[in-house]
């Protein structure tokens, strides 16, 4: 759908300084300084001479020599890398001439003869990379040369390589089961049928599926040349040569590989001429046939391509009339241009769609012939024709030519040039794939350029010597020429129109370039579209590249060469108005205009240009680069990039960069590699891309539905929001959560524009909590203060559910009377959509029905909603057999289960009825309840029956609030909660609820299991029962809390109840609660025991306590050290930290690499507990047992694995841990030590235990240094995952005694 447009010529004109009249030989482009070098000669002369053009216009002469007159210049390259030119003569020289590059002179270039070949030369081509010289000698002789002109290859070529057949066979079948073409049985049986009648001549019959068989011969028209083309990355090049097969001349396609060796012959094609040239980006061969076409009777002229082995592989009609001669072929650098040259013209054509189209025709400005022309060899839309004294060189640039993008007029019209035709397709009518259009119409002859009017139904086409103007009678009709207006109108005899334009519906504009360089804009009214007249002239200051009307047709646009845009005002075309130069020239633009209504600031255009190395640029400012293709809307900037994404910036007044775009919001969108944009149609929301095959592609971007959706909403046409949203599946959220309090102020609008039940229950079973509008639909638009009008005030959002309080405002408004009876379906729906499900509300709304019919749609719609189950449970909870039974009918429920329970409640008394219906969906409390009002009279043991049901659903609690005021049950219930407390261990309970009861054996027996020695002595004193049996009590609670090392606690049993001091003080020392145990034989005025068992268990905690510091210290200064061996290991070598030690002498041929079948551990394996194989696919080969042992293994931290390292430090954390309970203790032991004159003892204490402690607080942060590569796993699903970062524990001070620090 991309046109050729041209952005500039530029004229050289070449004059000679040696010799007078020199023509142009050759012309070269020179990529290293971009510039230009030309060679001239002139056969009787004698002279070569080479100029070189700078970008700045000077003129350098590189070289002059003389050549034999006779001698014909072959090819000719400049090296700008070695300074150094190659000339190659048809007489069989090659002759360099170097030149001093600081100071070009053709007086010091030194001209050497390097080689020469007796016989002379045929043809001559250097390859792309400038690296080797093909050469065909007079006597047929192939020569390869490097580029020091050392000799590669030398081969001859035979005319018997022809008759080698290349193509490989496979050695299998029989010719009666090859493929002979569709036709052949039928052909076959025709034969027979001919031959039984006796007819002769059967032989002529073919198979019209076929080809017919072709020898080769040649051309009339063939030039008797011979050519050379290589392909674009130099490993093969192609020689066309004419060779005598059989006694007749035919033209063969020889392809050589790089050094010389041939691959391949083409096969015989009648009329095939000499032209050539190698697709630089693919495997094709361009050439000429002349053939006699039987549909026309007329012959014509195809461009054929051959592949690398040979055969035939398409073609094309050049569409020229049957004299004309294509004198050479070429491509661009990236293969997307084959350029025709014809006698005084250069023919561009591309494909798409495997249809080829002529897109440009350029002729000489001195309408001169052309004798030579060429590609740039980096620019792939620059070219170089150069006539006998002159070169002009052309700029190219791909556009596509679209009508209007605004409200009204976006019909996506699209115009494509195809040679002489005009193909039309309005897209948003019917999206056409090329190379077929939905209209099209004829000129004269090959279109320039073409433009659509405003209204989309007026066409202006230029060509080279004519203006035509078409008009249709609508969009969808086919135009009819109305028009024509002679070049002589508008342009002088040397001058050129290059581009046109249509402004509004009465304009045309015309560019118009003149010898100067200078150009000028030529407007005409088409107000009476049949006498077109001119209106006025606009001079430019600068030469103009592209012409174009801004993005609302009202205003005429030009871009200069110097990247300066302007306007035109239609009111005085002789004044024109800049609006902005680009920081580079641009070869697309658009201009677009602020809305008045959408911006309070003075109106102004803004431009977006796209320059050759893809920079987007907004005025001066680049806004992304790698841009591929832009298109402009009224709001809009649309492009793509090179990583193949859509992407849309809003037009404002601060430009969005690329960095303010994010890849994750509706500004961004993935597409198809290569594609690039066509049209955008903003009525239909959609975007239309072209993929580099061709084929067209409609998509409908998020950004724009959803802004369509935005302003649907805010003008409160509910129903064409909901259409389009279904149509493109956006959450129906978005009718809500784009304006919440706008939705609920129109809520009964909202029921009536929907006007459709399923419209309405659709809505609300799609609702979330989701406030899409804030998420996956959060607008990108930044309005300003100064767009007041279109700012969106979120209020806060409202407490409590989103979706219940759109079910219940919608409720609000169908249970009203003129709407319940139609909308009962959506009620349903509203009821049933809330969270939670409120099916209560609905089935007794299903319930009041009358009518069976009724009652039956609306429980298989409930059913449809909701879970069948629960709304069969819900139906029992309101004890409504009949609809149970029928909301039973619809699920998949077993008759055999549901109907004897339902036939059983069917005749139980109501109470009875609720408590089996409330038992069975476990309502447990509501169970008892109904069978607590039950009466004696009604079921004789219905107390017992209570009571067993308290105690089998465990109801106890439930029970107490039931039978508050009834004692005598209130008891009962506690004695068997009091039981069932004791069964289940709960002993403290239970001792209180036994003593609350009285019965004090039974607390008494729970106080000592529940070891509650306080409670169980004041029970065992003071009841008479248990007084005798004190003594037992009291050893049976010591041994408890001594097994719960309670220590004090005993010693406090043993000296009060049993008078057993001695082993009341061993006691409290195990506890360290020396001074207690001081106190106490003060206060029995037993000193002597201070010496005799409170000095030995003061004695003995030293030694516990010592033992314990320098154990902690031992293992701290240890796991540190390992630590820091473990990490430098892992550091020098991860793989062996990780893995496996591989050995260093494995021989070379022998793999080390792992199969996935080996159960040997790996790197991975052994760190992430998974194969590269079970990562790859997701799947777990771990089961339960595996992954138990894995946990021991992780707990024991064995030496040398993987979880060494995380053990060791958690052993640390367990240590601090340990010193911060023993802390307590040992500061009671150091007081008691310091009391009993044991200083010395207690120095040491507090020694250590401060050492330790500072020990850790200088290499606590160490410890815990644990990497995040060391935290990664990855979990049964393949998938990374961290495991939590173990936090660093604190170190607190030791209270240190001010007495011992010295």
């Amino acid at each position: 759908m991309r046109n050729l447009v041209v952005l500039n010529k530029g004229e050289i004109v070449v004059e000679s300084r040696t010799y007078p009249e020199l023509r142009v030989l050759d012309s070269v482009f020179d990529s290293i300084s971009d510039t230009i070098t030309v060679a001239l000669g002139k056969n009787e002369s004698g002279i070569i001479e080479v100029q070189q053009f700078m970008k700045d216009g000077q003129v350098l002469a590189l070289a002059s020599f003389s050549i034999d007159p006779n001698d014909k210049l072959l090819s000719f390259e400049h090296f700008g890398d070695s300074s150094q030119l190659v000339f190659v003569f048809e007489l069989g020289d090659i002759v360099t001439a170097t030149y001093d590059i600081t100071r070009p002179d053709s007086d010091t270039t030194l001209v050497e003869i390097v080689g020469s070949i007796d016989c002379g030369i045929a043809t001559s081509c250097w390859s792309p990379d400038q690296e080797t010289l093909a050469l065909l000698t007079k006597e047929q002789n192939l020569i390869l040369l490097s580029r020091l002109f050392e000799p590669i290859a030398e081969r001859f070529l035979d005319p018997n390589d022809v008759k080698q057949n290349t193509q490989v066979s496979v050695g299998w079948g029989k010719k009666e089961t090859q493929f002979k073409g569709k036709g052949a049985r039928a052909l076959e049986r025709e034969k027979e049928s001919l031959k039984h009648a006796g007819l002769e001549n059967t032989e002529e019959l073919r198979d019209p599926t076929l080809g017919t068989y072709q020898s080769g011969g040649l051309s009339p028209f063939d030039s008797q040349s011979i050519k050379i083309s290589w392909r674009g990355d130099c490993e093969y090049f192609s020689i066309t040569s004419i060779v005598e097969v059989e006694n007749n001349n035919r033209r063969v396609i020889r392809v050589y590989s790089r050094n010389g060796q041939l691959d391949s012959c083409s096969e015989p094609i009648d009329g095939l001429e000499g032209n050539l040239s190698w697709k630089p980006q693919g495997s094709l061969i361009a050439s000429t046939q002349r053939r006699h076409d039987e549909d026309i009777l007329e012959t014509v002229l195809d461009l054929v391509f051959f592949e690398r082995n040979g055969l035939r592989h398409g073609e094309f009609g050049s569409r020229l009339p049957p004299n004309s001669k294509i004198i050479d072929l070429a491509w661009s650098c990236n293969s997307e241009i084959l350029a025709f040259q014809l006698e005084n013209s250069i023919q561009l054509w591309t494909s798409k769609n495997y249809h080829w189209y002529l897109k440009q025709e350029l002729f000489l400005s001195s309408s001169a012939t052309i004798e030579v022309f060429q590609f740039h060899p980096e620019k792939p839309l620059r070219l170089m024709i150069a006539s006998s004294h002159s070169l002009e060189i052309v700029d190219l640039a791909f556009n596509t030519k679209n009508g209007p993008n605004i409200s009204g007029f976006d019909v996506g019209m699209s115009l494509v040039v195809d040679g002489t035709t005009c193909m039309i397709t309005p897209l948003s009518i019917a999206n056409v794939p090329p190379p077929v259009a939905f209209r099209d119409f004829d000129v004269l002859e090959p279109i320039l350029d073409l433009a659509v009017s405003k209204s989309n139904t007026r066409f202006a086409t230029l060509t080279a010597n004519y203006t035509f103007i078409h008009e249709a009678a609508d969009v969808r009709a086919a135009p009819k020429e109305m028009s024509l207006i002679n070049k002589t109108t508008y342009c002088s005899f040397d001058e050129q129109a290059r581009q046109i334009a249509v402004i509004g519906t009465d304009h045309v504009a015309i560019l118009v370039d003149s010898l100067d360089g200078l150009s000028r804009i030529v407007i005409f009214s088409i107000g009476d579209i049949s006498s077109p007249e001119i209106v006025g002239i606009t001079e430019t200051m600068n030469k103009v590249v592209l012409l174009k009307p801004r993005s609302d047709f009202s205003v005429l646009t030009y871009e200069t060469i110097d990247g300066t845009v302007s306007e035109v005002e239609m009111s005085n075309l002789a004044e024109t108005k800049p609006i902005v130069t680009f920081p580079q020239l641009c070869f697309d633009y658009e201009v677009s205009i602020r809305n008045p209504e959408l911006w309070a600031d003075e109106v102004s255009s803004v431009c977006f240009g796209i320059s050759s190395n893809g920079k987007l640029y907004g005025n001066d400012v680049l806004i992304s680069p790698a841009v591929t293709s832009i298109k402009i809307t009224e709001s809009l900037l649309v492009f793509t990039t090179a990583q193949h994404q859509l992407k849309f910036v809003h037009l404002m007044n601060k430009f969005e960069t690329a960095n303010d775009i994010e890849d994750d919001d509706e500004r961004t969108r993935m597409i198809e590699r290569g594609s690039l944009l066509v049209s955008v149609i903003p009525s239909r929301a959609s975007v239309v891309l072209q993929a580099p095959r061709g084929n067209l592609e409609t998509i409908y971007p998020r950004i724009m539905v959803l802004t369509g959706v935005r302003i649907d909403i805010k003008a409160l046409r509910y129903k064409e929001a909901f259409s389009t949203c279904r149509t493109h599946r956006i959450d129906l959220d978005i009718l809500h959560d784009y304006d919440p309090q706008l939705f609920f102020d129109n809520l009964e609008l909202f029921v009536n524009e929907l006007s459709s039940v399923e419209y309405l229950d659709l809505f609300l079973s799609c609702l979330h909590e989701e406030d899409v509008s804030e998420t996956k639909y959060k607008e990108t638009l930044d309005l300003t203060s100064k767009v007041e009008n279109l700012t969106l005030e979120h209020s806060q959002p409202p407490v409590g559910s989103k979706v219940n309080r759109i079910c219940e405002g919608i409720l609000t408004v169908l249970l009203r009377p003129e709407y319940s009876k139609k909308y009962w379906q959506s009620i349903l729906t509203a009821y049933a959509c809330q969270n939670p499900p409120n099916l209560e509300d609905a089935l007794r709304l299903i319930g009041s029905f009358t009518e069976e019919s009724e009652i039956e749609k609306s429980v298989q719609h409930l059913c449809f909603l909701q879970d069948v189950n629960k709304i069969y449970n819900i139906a029992l909870s309101l004890y409504d057999i009949p609809l149970t039974l029928m909301v039973a009918q619809q699920s998949q429920k077993d008759p055999k289960e549901y109907l004897p329970f339902l036939q059983n409640l069917h005749v139980q008394l109501q109470l009875r009825k609720e408590f089996l219906i409330n038992d069975y969906l476990k309502n447990y409390e509501k169970a008892l309840r109904s069978l607590s009002k039950i009466s004696a009279e009604e079921q004789q043991d219905i107390e017992e029956e209570i009571i067993d049901y308290i105690v089998s659903k465990k109801l106890f609690q439930y029970a107490l609030n039931l039978y508050h005021y009834d004692n005598e049950k209130s008891r009962k219930v506690l004695e068997k909660y009091a039981d069932y407390l004791h069964g289940t261990q709960e002993f403290v309970d239970a001792a209180i609820t036994y003593e609350m009861l009285g019965d004090k054996d039974s607390a008494l027996e729970d106080y000592i299991l529940a070891k509650r020695w306080q409670e169980a002595l004041s029970i065992a004193t003071t009841h008479v029962e248990a007084h005798s049996q004190l003594k037992d009590i009291c050893e049976r609670l010591i041994a408890g809390l001594n097994d719960m090392h309670n220590y004090s606690s005993s010693a406090e049993i043993e000296l009060k109840y049993l008078n057993n001091v001695e082993e009341s003080l061993r006691l409290f020392g195990k506890d360290y609660q020396f001074d207690r145990a001081i106190l106490t034989c003060v206060d029995l005025k037993r000193p002597e025991l201070i010496e005799s068992i409170i000095d030995p268990s003061i004695r003995e905690g030293f030694g516990i306590v010592a033992e314990l510091l320098a154990d902690c210290k031992g293992q701290v200064n240890s796991q540190l050290n390992r630590l820091r061996e473990l990490r430098a290991k892992k550091q020098e070598d991860p793989y062996t930290f990780y893995g496996d030690t591989m050995e260093q002498d494995t021989p070379d041929n022998v793999s080390i690499a792992a199969s996935e079948t080996s159960t040997k551990e790996s790197f991975f394996t052994r760190y992430t507990g998974k194969t590269a194989g079970t990562a790859k696919t997701g799947a777990s080969r771990k089961t339960a047992k595996n992954r138990r042992r894995e946990e021991r293994k992780k707990a024991r931290g064995k030496k040398g694995t993987i979880y060494e390292e995380e053990y060791l430090v958690k052993s640390v954390g367990r240590l601090i841990e340990r010193l911060e309970n023993t802390e307590a203790e040992a500061v009671r032991l150091i007081e008691a030590l310091i009391r009993r004159n044991m200083r010395e003892q207690a120095y040491q204490i507090q020694k250590q235990f401060v050492e330790v402690l500072n020990l850790l607080k200088a290499n606590i942060q160490e410890i815990y240094d644990i990497k995040e590569k060391d935290r990664e796993r990855v979990d049964d699903n393949g998938m990374v995952y961290y495991v939590p970062e173990i936090p660093v524990p604190t170190i607190r001070d030791f209270p240190e005694k001010l007495v011992l620090k010295f």
